[in-house]
């Protein structure tokens, strides 16, 4: 049993292994870089207000969650503060757009500063689709009403050609070294 068991174990790791094979070569580490260095094409933000020369800086989260998106809007209200003269815009796109409404995302995003934007989907559907699109790992758990997600809690880069470019994968960030590569990446377009 033990043996059976060893063996399924092994076939599903060697099947996750080949499975994010391609996708190597999409995130890697560039020495210049802190963070993770990218080039993929990721489905543009329904509602979203673009210009044409900025950087976008794109958290998925949720208004109910409790642990890691608080951190992660600090480490992007801090970007903010730094590169406030600077053509980047912040965008918030809500996981769980049943329980927060556009006007209350809204409100918060205006408390952050201009250069705050949110996305809400039409459906947590549409939002888990969305969120597929730009690889975060997003999943519902619990039910009824007392839900949460369990999600990736990236902070992504993506240029005005719908680009990512950078990914940024914990809140224990150096932001000095995240604004050396935004301002790299300006440069760069």
């Amino acid at each position: 049993m033990r043996t059976r068991s060893a063996i399924t174990g092994v076939i599903l790791l060697v099947i996750g292994l080949l499975v994010s094979l391609p996708l190597l070569g999409h995130i890697t580490r560039d020495g210049d870089y802190y963070g993770f260095k990218t080039n993929i094409e990721v489905p543009p933000l329904p509602g979203y207000q673009r210009g044409s020369e900025e950087i976008r800086l794109v958290f998925f989260g949720y208004q109910h969650c409790g642990t890691v998106c608080p951190l992660q809007l600090v480490n992007l209200k801090e970007l903010h503060d730094r590169m406030a003269d600077e053509p980047v815009r912040f965008v918030f796109v809500t996981l769980d757009p049943e329980r927060d409404s556009q006007q209350e995302l809204d409100r918060i995003m205006a408390s952050m500063g201009e250069g705050f934007q949110a996305v809400r989907p039409v459906s947590q559907a549409a939002a888990q689709e969305l969120a597929m699109g730009f690889a975060e790992y997003a999943a519902k758990v619990g039910n009824g009403d007392q839900y949460d997600f369990d999600h990736s809690a990236r902070i992504y880069a993506v240029t005005a050609d719908n680009r990512r470019h950078l990914l940024y994968s914990s809140p224990a960030l150096d932001l000095a070294r995240v604004e050396q590569d935004i301002q790299r990446l300006l440069s760069q377009f």
